[in-house]
């Protein structure tokens, strides 16, 4: 195996990232998970290649089986960690704030775990829309099935998720079918067929106004699909689609003291990270 140590921003604990790995349910199953490492299939370019995230004292490394697949397995890496990200701003932020410290005490070090490229929150964006979790998570994994690229890790075989130019050549119908869901499937084609055209670069780089806007123009995405994306897939935490999608998991933390527009001003910024602690503190209490 060949191994590159990623830059990570402290505080970072990879326990922390392992523990919302295991517990997140849209990509159960779909990793392999160790004690001190976990493995995805990726696709890099036009191949789905095996790239392993694993412990290295208080950060992270990547390995991958070929030396030239290391620096691209490296960038996927340290996105789908946040390996960068600051939550030291969070933190500061946070001062004074008593529930949301108590939850930062729960998952302190904990960076935000995306999903592991734009082509698959886009795909996913669409699944979950108006569907329970479990549903929806049922689908990506039939979609995997019938899409997936395999690849084999110490005897089990992994599905990578095909790139979005790949996706794009898909048809509705087929897509449709894997999922048992026609209109997901026609929308699914919209989707990923717009963010393609679009760009990668173009929805990370520009003012978030402008890729929020770009996106609620492709047929398929609504406020919520297009704050996943830049939440969940690109790691922006400028916003989130409305803070009364947290309103049950705020009362949990908060109870009767939670107010949406102080925690605005608050979190001013760092809102994406807000709600990503929040969500996650919450299945932790709910636990």
């Amino acid at each position: 195996m060949h191994r590159q140590l990623l830059s990570t921003s402290q505080p970072f604990s990879f326990d922390q990232t392992l523990a919302f790995i295991r517990r997140f349910p849209p990509c159960q199953g779909e990793y392999l998970v160790e004690d001190d490492a976990v493995t995805a299939a990726v696709t890099l370019g036009d191949r789905a290649v095996p790239v392993t995230v694993c412990r290295a004292g208080t950060g992270a490394a990547v390995e991958t089986p070929r030396a030239a697949d290391l620096t691209a397995a490296a960038e996927v890496a340290a996105r789908w960690i946040g390996a960068a990200d600051d939550v030291g701003a969070l933190y500061r932020a946070a001062r004074g704030d008593a529930p949301f410290e108590r939850l930062i005490a729960v998952l302190h070090g904990l960076h935000q775990v995306r999903f592991l490229s734009l082509a698959e929150i886009s795909v996913y964006c669409v699944m979950m829309q108006r569907t329970p979790i479990a549903r929806a998570a049922a689908m990506k994994r039939a979609f995997l099935a019938r899409f997936g690229t395999p690849v084999e890790v110490a005897g089990r075989t992994l599905l990578a998720m095909p790139s979005l130019a790949a996706l794009a050549d898909l048809e509705a119908g087929d897509l449709g079918d894997a999922i048992r869901h026609a209109a997901k499937g026609r929308s699914i084609a919209n989707v990923v067929r717009g963010v393609a055209a679009l760009g990668e670069r173009a929805l990370r780089e520009a003012p978030y106004a402008e890729a929020k806007a770009a996106l609620l123009a492709i047929p398929g995405i609504g406020p919520f699909s297009a704050g996943a994306i830049l939440l969940r897939g690109l790691g922006r935490m400028e916003e989130v689609p409305s803070l009364a999608l947290f309103a049950r998991d705020a009362a949990l933390v908060y109870g009767p003291a939670f107010s949406g527009a102080a925690i605005a001003r608050r979190y001013d910024g760092q809102l994406g990270y807000w709600s990503y602690y929040l969500k996650a503190g919450a299945a932790r209490l709910n636990s």
